[in-house]
């Protein structure tokens, strides 16, 4: 590493270091969850080069242990957390029996994505607004990005380089976008976060703001390519409409949702050509072909088959043509991708940790959640750094209907902040 790049790092983590010092108790777990997201979409992507990933993810567990130091946060914690700390520690003891990962990233990895589940999950209502606000604004930080990328540089930043990846919503013309996330489907899976949080509205914007952030998440979409996305997205947004408690809320939200398909499929934009190419091709068959690894990963020997040979372990599997046999030697599917590296108990965890946090999360996360799930039959997510550490944070939100008391014993140490 030149040394040039050291000092550059090292007056960042300063700089960082500083700023947290500067910001005041009461907002100071807001502030840490925000640069978590940041940090997670620029420096945590699995193709990000060696000299970036750890430097952030360190930066980044620093931050988040000065912010639960100096918050003195007593309110932490709580079911949902608990169920994304028995995923990881799960995960870890597999690693730790099998080696199949390396400890540097278990604890950079793993280690970062608990301890932001934990810093998160106590936030109170004025860091909740700043961490959604958080959001919306790197979504359309990351779609100006896309932009960039697509029509100015000559290779994403980084991610797949060398080839180009076509998007089947510009008919083929431009390639699909990848932010700095490293993948279209990880920049999708982001995007589709902030359209449900622009959707469902837990920090209670104008109107106006939620429409240019709709907009925003919509053009981020297509941008993508990322056809799996666009239907995970919707199966969100239908599970937050299905559980309006108010009957005319819920008929006006139908009602629009319906109108726009029926929109869509009475209009020409080229979704059946879309559709017709998806089965045609090759990512298609390529998933299916994950589905059709189930027996045999089942017919494994008994103690393979319940625990699996460790997470990270799937090149065994496919040198011994457990998995899919096609042109990519990836899994693609998160459920499958469990089932083998970590057998029918690994399955059945994470099944466990998704249902005990859909249930105990407000509209908003549930929405998250459903659209996340959905992605797993077409994305082996937390094979992704950046993707698991914003998944585990988004897990353990607080409810915006019934968020985390915030931190008052030092208020009456700054006057301006009692009016907060």
């Amino acid at each position: 590493m030149s040394p040039l790049l050291l000092f550059g790092g090292a007056v960042a983590i300063l700089a960082v270091v500083l700023l947290m010092i500067a910001v005041p108790p009461r907002l100071i777990r807001g502030v840490a969850v925000s640069f978590t997201v940041v940090a997670a979409s620029f420096g945590l992507a699995n193709f990000a080069p060696d000299s970036v990933r750890p430097p952030v993810a360190m930066a980044t567990i620093g931050v988040l242990v000065l912010a639960l130091v100096r918050s003195r946060a007593v309110a932490s914690g709580g079911v949902r957390f608990w169920a994304v700390t028995v995923w990881w520690g799960f995960i870890s003891l597999s690693v730790l029996l099998t080696a199949s990962y390396g400890t540097n990233r278990v604890v950079l990895y793993f280690g970062l994505a608990t301890l932001a589940a934990y810093v998160a999950s106590s936030l109170d209502r004025a860091e909740l607004r700043m961490v959604y606000a958080t959001i919306a604004g790197l979504a359309a930080v990351q779609v100006g990005l896309a932009f960039v990328e697509i029509l100015v540089l000559p290779e994403p930043i980084w991610g797949y380089t060398g080839m180009i990846r076509y998007n089947p919503f510009t008919n083929d013309i431009y390639a699909r976008a990848q932010g700095t996330f490293g993948h279209p489907i990880i920049f999708a899976v982001y995007i589709g976060i902030a359209m449900i949080v622009a959707w469902s509205n837990p920090a209670r914007w104008s109107q106006t703001w939620r429409l240019v952030n709709l907009t925003v998440a919509t053009v981020g979409l297509a941008l993508s390519g990322t056809r799996s996305a666009v239907a995970a997205v919707a199966v969100g947004l239908l599970v937050h409409v299905a559980l309006n408690r108010s009957l005319m809320t819920w008929l006006r939200s139908a009602i629009g949702v319906g109108a726009v398909v029926i929109v869509l499929l009475n209009i020409d934009i080229g979704i059946g050509t879309i559709v017709a190419n998806l089965l045609d091709s090759g990512s298609w068959t390529h998933r299916l072909g994950a589905l059709e690894s189930v027996r045999a990963l089942l017919g494994r020997p008994p103690m393979e088959a319940w625990f699996g040979n460790g997470f990270g372990s799937e090149a065994i599997l496919y040198d011994r043509g457990l998995m899919q046999q096609t042109f990519l030697r990836a899994v693609d599917n998160m459920l499958v991708y469990a089932l083998g590296t970590t057998g029918i108990v690994g399955l059945s965890v994470l099944l466990a940790v998704w249902t005990v946090a859909f249930c105990f999360a407000d509209r908003t996360i549930k929405a998250v959640l459903a659209m996340l799930f959905a992605m797993f039959f077409s994305f082996d997510l937390f094979t992704w750094m950046n993707a698991g550490v914003i998944t585990s944070l988004m897990i353990t939100l607080p409810r915006a209907d019934k968020p985390v008391p915030g931190i008052v014993a030092q208020v009456h140490d700054v006057p301006a902040l009692r009016a907060v």
